[in-house]
């Protein structure tokens, strides 16, 4: 059974309600919708509350991060939906979210109301990564933190997942999509508005919902008509029967049923359009094709009563989704096809024919053929007996094979190309077909890039033209047997012959890697060349996973005779992001030696974030062939005064423990304390650590709760500590929010064996606590929780189990504790 959440529009004042719940999800808030909640979150009994507007605007500004990210602004299928969705939000009448979870917290003993405060907080906790993501523009940080348990790898996953449809799909489609609701008075009906305004009196006996068009099926005295949603009665109601009005050509119509014969009125004329002299009429499509039934025959007309197919038939037509219409002969599995214009294009199985450009079809091997044909618009065969078949949507041509031999057809033009080519084959990849119309050609001339729709070569076919693929869309690559050139769609530009061709390592900014003897240049975006300086390969290397199988071993293979030429040091020309990676890439190989190297490379350049890396090898006794005490604390001290925070940090643990300098609380708190200020959450952590423990000085729970606070929102968390003090505190309400944060199942079970054996902040159940005892010593032997297991399975008289007191009396011993 899945547990819900409701999300309702209110007004704070006076609690009324938009007529339609907004959104009903699983479990949890949908990640892609959480910054909507971030506008002032607030719970009163079991209900949680927040601030529409001020959530809107987070939520623009979290989808603004999206669109530049995954570069959506000006794809239709993202704005479409998502302006649609803001809109709605928009559009909404009154000031706040409810959100109504009571069947979520449910599936916890804990009170509603202590669970609805839970969870503001937790919102809140989030918000602080959502506003840092937002700060930097990096929405790295919130898919590392927010998509751990979504089950999606990216935002931009769940954004393409179909029913989600870019966020719109979370949202009830009732709420943003129905204009008026109706309303009963006396037995009659009428329409209000979202807000409970009555915009078109109760005078209907009934009443439909209003189409695209804002225009609804009426009845009135057993009569029926149309009405438009500014109240304007369109059609009064004087017919029979009417169905659902239906625009064509930016026209409205209906199908009108009188004396029990069917027609079409033009209903903002007022006229008939399609006489009622029809036992049926069936609308087919929405280009105004209809199905018209007279006696026992059919016929194919259109909305303006023309005939599309000549004739009257014994069985009715129906809709092609390739844009045919069909009818089904009797004693066969094959169809009689038309086009929309009732051209006959053939008898055929149902599903093998497929659309083409410029009205043209063809059919798919069947029981009847076992080869690929094409159809003309006019009905005619182009062409039968076809082994293979390129035809791409957006194409206005296509090509195909038949006895071994290639054909290029337009169909714009209705001629065959490159009449006097033998050719031997056609190709095209993924990037090749955004050019359009675009085929990679070869004869036994050689091989080139033609572009069919305009009859001219793009890249002129050529014997020494070993292959040609594509780099980068509207980009080619022509190889050659002593190197490669590429072409450039958009500037037309043919290059001069390198070495080697591949895509940008950096794909943002970069279209193209070209190596020319012991050069490498890039094409940028702004379709610029530039040499690559020595200062740029680190960088280059650190990135080399970008590319991939040939081209990666190509660019490996240059870098390692780069390094060559330029000798020992050649690290020297990186910059010091680039030397700092790479030196921590050594030092997670277990390679000190090298990564040592490296770093003193960046300490003797002043880099402080490497003078701290180099200190913490040095002064660390776990590396006793590099251990240097003092050269490692001038180094941090060296770091220090360039406000390294973890340079501080370090300092501060030296003279907390006495390490490299005589033991110094004072000028420990004082170290820690500008670490602190620089925004460092470890040495947050070390202070409250401190005030937790009270050994070097006094203890205050409260000071340390409040460094603890600070240091979670740098993301260093103690939630352990934490526990302890409001358990200690007997605020026991914050504490459960802190046990249900112990995502592995370490330090909570203590807590809750606790909370439950005496009833602290929960109702108390012995058999709960039981259970947590148990699991609390699979991770720690506690004396208190043993203690409380043997006296419950000897003593108490409803829990008492020799078992299970034999067993932890057992462990009691094994595990040297004195019960």
């Amino acid at each position: 059974m899945a547990h819900r959440i409701y999300v309702y529009n209110v007004e704070a004042k006076n609690n009324e309600q938009y007529p339609y719940y907004l959104g009903e999800w699983n479990y949890e808030i949908p990640v892609l919708l959480l910054p909507l909640f971030f506008g002032n979150p607030r719970s009163k009994g079991k209900l949680l509350y927040f601030d529409r507007q001020e959530g809107i605007s987070k939520l623009r500004t979290f989808y603004q991060l999206l669109a530049d990210h995954y570069q959506l602004n000006y794809k239709k299928v993202y704005y479409e939906p998502v302006n649609k969705m803001f809109e709605f939000l928009e559009a909404l009448p009154y000031d706040t979210f409810k959100m109504d979870a009571w069947d979520v917290f449910n599936m916890s003993e804990d009170r509603h109301s202590d669970q609805a405060k839970d969870w503001v907080e937790e919102i809140k906790d989030k918000y602080i990564i959502y506003n840092k993501a937002v700060q930097k523009m990096d929405l790295r940080v919130l898919e590392k933190e927010l998509l751990k348990r979504s089950g999606y790898n990216s935002f931009l996953e769940i954004l393409e997942t179909d029913w989600i449809n870019y966020g719109l799909g979370y949202w009830n489609d009732e709420a943003y999509k129905d204009t008026y609701e109706t309303f009963e008075e006396n037995g009659l009906w009428g329409f209000k508005d979202r807000k409970g305004n009555v915009r078109i009196p109760a005078v209907y006996n009934e009443v439909y919902a209003f189409n695209d068009e804002g225009i609804a099926v009426v009845q009135k005295d057993g009569k029926f008509g149309y009405l438009k949603d500014d109240g304007t009665l369109l059609v009064r109601c004087l017919y029979q029967d009417v169905l659902e009005a239906f625009s064509i050509d930016g026209k409205n119509y209906g199908l009108f049923q009188d004396n029990d014969l069917w027609g079409v009125m033009d209903i903002d004329a007022g006229e008939w359009s399609v006489p009622n002299i029809f036992d049926d009429l069936e609308l087919l499509n929405r280009r105004g094709l209809f199905i018209a039934k007279k006696g026992e025959h059919f016929r194919l007309i259109n909305h303006l009563n023309k005939e599309i197919v000549a004739g009257d038939f014994e069985t009715p037509f129906d809709f092609d989704y390739q844009s045919l219409v069909f009818r089904k002969l009797p004693g066969t599995s094959k169809r009689a096809y038309y086009n929309l214009e009732g051209t006959y294009m053939g008898e055929y199985p149902e599903d093998t024919l497929s659309q083409m450009a410029n009205g043209y079809y063809w059919v798919n091997p069947n029981k009847f053929q076992h080869k690929i044909s094409i159809i003309q618009p006019d009905g005619s065969l182009l062409d039968e007996g076809i082994d293979k078949l390129i035809t791409l949507d957006g194409y206005t041509v296509s090509a195909y094979r038949k006895d071994k031999k290639w054909q290029i057809y337009d169909h714009i033009s209705s001629l065959f190309r490159l009449n006097g080519f033998e050719i031997e084959n056609i190709q095209i990849d993924s990037h090749i077909q955004e050019m359009k119309n675009v085929f990679i050609v070869s004869t036994s001339e050689g091989t080139g890039l033609y572009e069919a729709s305009k009859d001219r070569w793009l890249v002129p076919f050529s014997k020494e033209h070993q292959k040609i693929d594509s780099c980068r869309p509207e980009i080619c690559r022509i190889i050659l047997q002593n190197g490669m050139f590429y072409y450039d769609r958009k500037t037309e530009i043919l290059s001069p012959t390198y070495d080697y061709i591949c895509e940008g390592i950096n794909y943002d900014t970069q279209l193209l890697c070209l190596f020319r003897g012991s050069e490498m240049l890039i094409l940028n975006t702004d379709r610029k060349l530039q040499k690559v300086s020595d200062s740029e390969m680190g960088s280059l290397y650190e990135k080399r996973y970008n590319l991939r199988g040939k081209d990666q071993k190509y660019f490996l293979d240059f870098y390692k005779k780069w390094t060559e030429k330029t000798g020992p040091g050649y690290e020297n020309h990186f910059n010091n992001e680039t030397l700092k990676s790479k030196a921590a890439e050594m030092e997670k190989e277990g390679n000190i030696r090298e990564a040592i190297r490296l770093y003193t490379m960046g300490a003797e350049r002043g880099d402080a974030s490497m003078q701290t890396d180099l200190a913490f090898i040095l002064t660390n006794g776990d590396y006793p062939e590099f251990y240097d005490l003092q050269k490692g604390l001038s180094l941090y001290e060296k770091a220090a005064k360039q406000n390294q925070s973890y340079a501080w940090n370090n300092l501060g643990y030296h003279y907390q423990n006495g390490i490299g300098y005589p033991q110094d609380i004072r000028k420990a708190l004082e170290c820690y304390g500008k670490a602190a200020d620089l925004g460092n959450g470890t040495a947050l952590g070390n202070l409250g650590d401190l005030y937790f423990y009270g050994k070097q000085v006094d203890q205050n729970y409260d000071l340390a709760l409040d460094y603890y606070k600070k240091a979670e929102k740098k993301y260093c968390f103690n939630r352990e500590n934490i526990s302890e003090i409001y358990y200690q505190k007997r605020d026991y309400a914050n504490l459960q929010r802190y046990l249900r944060q112990d995502y592995d199942g370490t330090y909570s079970h203590i807590y809750y064996g606790i909370l439950y054996d005496h009833g602290f902040g929960v109702k108390q159940n012995v058999k709960k606590a039981l259970r947590y005892y148990e699991d609390a010593l699979e991770y720690m032997s506690y004396f208190y929780a043993l203690e409380r297991l043997l006296y419950y399975y000897k003593e108490d008289p409803n829990f008492a189990d020799p078992e299970k007191y034999k067993q932890w009396k057992k462990y009691g011993e094994e595990n040297d504790m004195d019960i």
